[in-house]
């Protein structure tokens, strides 16, 4: 699919143990061969409206983790009082690195996925932003975070590394814990460890249904309504019909997602977003996996 990049630029996992573990095999194997370098974490699935303010974020972080040898996590402007995103609590301000749209903070901890009454609690603090997910660092100080906080899994990736990730060592691999990158590397960091970056880049999460709403809503109250569909007073919802043979019809909805496929019509409320990955597991055990 990429056949200008060599081979070995494609670190894949033996397992999917979720982002902790594939995280921290990335960063070893990345530093093994270039042990000085920056790195930069970063999700796939996220939309980008102001990309040049991203990368002078990311040239920015560069710097301080050359510098000042810290962790950078980027911050984003929270919109709204979300309980489905991670949050960054930053102190206070060290200097503007562009104007408004990218200042630099101390840290003070990460917070993931808080309830509603927390996160509007976060917002009218105003010293909360959301987590986009965008660490930057040199290897080696992951590595050591991991070490002092997660042994067992850095003991794992570490034999990995030092029988230089052959196929046989890639197999402990499949014994580690699944766990986020999240709960395994950014809840642990303490203010000591890294700087924030608060960027106005126009980002959203597009990776789920309710982030794709934000992604395309004029406001939060409004609709975002694709596909064959009729709607009358309905708030706050998205409505999304794959099939022009089908008319997908809603009176009074309020905070709600619907999605029409051709195998499945899924209903639920934008506050059980947080649950789809156990109903989905419900599902596959009720052996209904052919639908996902």
């Amino acid at each position: 699919m990429l056949p200008e990049l060599p081979e070995e630029n494609f670190i894949l996992e033996p397992e999917m143990r979720d982002t902790g573990p594939a995280v921290a095999l990335a960063v070893a194997y990345v530093s093994s061969k270039f042990p000085e370098e920056v790195l930069s974490v970063q999700w796939s699935d996220h939309l980008i409206k102001n990309p040049n303010v991203f990368i002078k974020s990311l040239n920015e972080a560069e710097k301080i983790a050359l510098e000042e040898n810290k962790i950078t996590l980027i911050t984003v402007p929270a919109r709204f009082p979300s309980p489905h995103r991670g949050y960054i609590n930053f102190g206070k301000k060290v200097r503007n690195v562009l104007n408004e749209e990218i200042i630099l903070y101390n840290f003070v901890k990460f917070v993931e996925k808080p309830t509603k009454e927390v996160a509007v609690k976060y917002l009218e603090d105003g010293h909360y932003g959301w987590n986009p997910g965008y660490w930057n660092f040199k290897g080696y100080r992951y590595l050591e975070i991991l070490e002092k906080n997660h042994p067992e899994t850095y003991a794992i990736i570490n034999r990995i590394k030092e029988n230089n990730f052959t196929k046989e060592a890639l197999e402990e691999f499949r014994t580690l814990e699944k766990i986020s990158a999240d709960y395994q590397f950014a809840e642990t960091l303490s203010s000591e460890d890294a700087k924030v970056l608060m960027v106005d880049m126009g980002w959203s999460d597009v990776g789920e249904w309710i982030a794709f709403k934000e992604a395309l809503e004029d406001s939060q109250l409004s609709n975002v309504i694709r596909g064959h569909s009729f709607d009358m007073g309905s708030s706050d919802t998205l409505i999304y019909n794959t099939q022009d043979n089908k008319l997908v019809a809603t009176i009074g909805l309020e905070g709600m997602v619907v999605v029409n496929t051709e195998d499945v019509l899924a209903i639920f409320h934008k506050d059980d977003n947080t649950k789809i990955k156990e109903f989905i597991k419900k599902m596959e055990e009720g052996g209904l996996g052919r639908y996902l």
